[in-house]
């Protein structure tokens, strides 16, 4: 490790960088060992490379510099080794492993900056294909020293019995690395591929005619089979488009019982070309004849998908509408019972209601009194506010005031309980809310944190997670994860879902 860290000295001259080994290496002892002449001609244009900037130092690090860092580190592990061996030296355990844990960490960080590719002039130059092909073998050679260096390290938390033997196995299995390190970077080169001749996959004007007609004859195959398939399944399809004018008739009026007018069909065109453009990037990213099935099984799911779109948008409208009823109740109770008592009737207190208060109840309670000045009776036209509204407390005073046309009551006496019941279950409702906070943060965390560490990602190694996002394996992943995350989130969800 001396000899190669001296290689790799650029302040030494050439024939300075001669060296002989120690009688302990028997008979290679004998022969000096000298700089590689490959190597005389790789050292300018690897110091030539500059990569890392310190600042506190006011120097910028070179290829040359970071190897000639590893290979040190290596030799000032085996001497610190050697050193513990030796039984006329002392011991101090805790400044040994403080020492071996400087090492493998100025070892991890000189094999980060190696492992870097670098951009210059637009181009990217990669280290590992430096000396000839051999600093990729080398660097593989570097990261298991690496692990053993850890493995130094682990052994003195190891227990007394077996303490040394571990810790012996592990300076044995770096000193074999690291001869197998010199004998690397001694060695022949790596042999690399010859490039590809541009005649072999030259393509003729025949060539691509040829192409053009199977792709033609191909498509208008395919566009048969889809005709006749079309063809034999026309009873079904009609009724499914039947189903489906119907559906969309019921889903319309049922839109505009929520006072929002909004056409079908743009919900669920809106939803099948938001899938097409993603089976599109899919299909295009995956590329060949699996990228066309990818592209037609994402539109098929976005077909399925899309017809129960309105339904789910419907749902989430009438619920959070009945939340903001439900707001509005306590207010509109005290207006109608203080109504009531002035002598009005339960008519003018729904008109006074409408027209003192904000939407939606106003808008709710307006449609009743419009409903009944038509000719519809007053209490269908309260079932019918009840069927718009997801809330459980206007159903309770809808029934409570049927039941009172029906079989008497003071009316304000009852709205007076039910302002009551309504102040109590709010004190509940925000208690519960209070109670399940935790369960919602950490809901939004497990749906956010995955993205927020993938863009981290993307922004320290952007190369790499394109590379894999961008391929076949990284798209399905990438899906399945989504999956995943949308299922945990449902799942604690439901754990703080408290009814009460």
């Amino acid at each position: 490790m001396r000899i190669l860290a001296g290689f790799f000295n650029v302040d030494s001259k050439e024939d300075e960088k001669t060296y002989t080994l120690t009688d302990l290496c028997g008979v290679s002892a004998k022969k000096p060992v000298t700089m590689p002449d490959w190597f005389a001609e790789e050292l300018p244009r690897m110091d030539s490379h500059k990569i890392l900037y310190v600042k506190a130092e006011d120097y910028t690090y070179s290829e040359v510099d970071l190897w000639r860092q590893a290979f040190s580190n290596v030799y000032l592990y085996l001497d610190r080794a050697a050193q513990s061996l030796d039984p006329n030296k002392p011991i101090v355990l805790e400044q040994l492993s403080r020492g071996y844990v400087g090492n493998r960490l100025n070892l991890m960080a000189t094999l980060d900056r190696l492992n870097k590719d670098l951009l210059r002039s637009n181009k990217f130059y990669t280290m590992k294909d430096s000396m000839q092909g051999r600093a990729r073998s080398m660097l593989s050679t570097l990261e298991l020293i690496n692990n053993e260096f850890f493995s130094t390290i682990e052994s003195f938390s190891s227990p007394v019995s077996q303490r040394d033997e571990k810790y012996r196995k592990s300076v044995m299995a770096v000193v074999v690395l690291a001869n197998h390190l010199y004998a690397q970077f001694m060695g022949s080169a790596i042999p690399t591929a010859d490039p590809p001749k541009p005649e072999t996959y030259r393509t003729t004007r025949a060539d691509r005619v040829n192409s053009l007609l199977l792709l033609l004859v191909g498509s208008l195959l395919a566009g048969m089979f889809v005709y006749f398939l079309i063809n034999n399944k026309r009873d079904s399809i009609t009724a499914m488009m039947e189903d489906y004018r119907e559906k969309s008739a019921i889903w319309a009026e049922d839109f505009n019982r929520q006072f929002v007018t909004i056409d079908v069909k743009y919900i669920v065109m809106g939803v099948i070309i938001i899938f097409l453009v993603i089976g599109f990037f899919f299909g295009w990213m995956i590329g060949g004849f699996l990228g066309v099935f990818v592209f037609l099984g994402i539109l098929a799911f976005g077909a399925m998908i899309s017809v129960r779109v309105p339904a789910s948008i419907l749902e989430t409208l009438k619920r959070s509408r009945g939340i903001k009823v439900n707001k509005q109740l306590m207010d509109a109770l005290i207006l109608l019972s203080n109504s009531l008592r002035s002598g009005m009737d339960i008519v003018q207190g729904f008109e006074m209601v409408s027209k003192d208060l904000l939407p939606p109840i106003s808008d709710e309670f307006g449609l009743v009194v419009k409903n009944y000045r038509l000719g519809m009776p007053f209490e269908q036209a309260l079932d019918g506010m009840v069927s718009r509204v997801d809330s459980r407390m206007l159903a309770y005073i809808v029934k409570a005031i049927i039941i009172q046309r029906q079989v008497g009551g003071n009316l304000p006496v009852i709205f007076a309980r039910l302002v009551e019941n309504i102040r109590e279950e709010s004190k509940l409702e925000e208690k519960l809310q209070a109670m399940t906070a935790q369960q919602r943060i950490q809901s939004i965390v497990v749906s956010v944190m995955p993205f927020i560490m993938m863009a981290v990602m993307f922004v320290f190694n952007p190369t790499q997670m394109i590379s894999f996002y961008t391929s076949p394996v990284g798209m399905i992943i990438f899906l399945f994860c989504v999956v995943w995350i949308f299922i945990g989130m449902q799942v604690l969800k439901k754990l703080g879902d408290i009814r009460v």
